[in-house]
């Protein structure tokens, strides 16, 4: 089964938008490798730091572009959850990623070579600096690129 790979991109929106679909912006923009940390991990993280419910969590993901025939999507994240992600403390980052393990289901294997709470911990640290970045230069949007 072929496992989709999702990646952050920091970006102004209309810059990517022009390059989606015709050119990889991973090469054209900074980016974070995600690994499969797909968009139900990254909702119920999102439900956990606002204290929000999984369907109102969706919310914060608003799909920007798909294509059929490669699998690929842009989803831009709201700054709601970026700004949150973004007060993060680096102390909290195991106590956290012990409470977004517990979210998986219990078949969500995310790497077979460490357990779940160590590549967690490893996301939420590369996550954290992203917001931080998009926090500090309003003009800059965080986006999700999965192929």
């Amino acid at each position: 089964m072929f496992e989709s790979s999702h990646t952050l991109i920091l970006a102004i929106e209309e810059q990517i938008s022009s390059v989606i679909g015709n050119e990889d912006p991973t090469k054209t923009f900074p980016s974070v490798t995600l690994g499969r940390i797909d968009s139900e991990k990254r909702i119920k993280l999102y439900a956990h730091l606002l204290g929000i419910f999984f369907d109102e969590a969706e919310s914060l993901e608003q799909l920007i572009f798909e294509s059929d025939l490669g699998g690929m999507s842009l989803i831009k994240i709201n700054e709601v959850i970026t700004e949150r992600i973004a007060e993060i403390p680096e102390d909290d980052i195991p106590l956290l990623a012990g409470i977004w393990v517990e979210s998986l289901d219990y078949d969500e294997e995310l790497d077979q070579d460490e357990g779940n709470a160590e590549v967690l911990e490893e996301m939420l640290f590369k996550i954290i600096h992203v917001c931080s970045l998009a926090k500090q230069e309003r003009a800059l949007s965080i986006f999700v690129y999965s192929k």
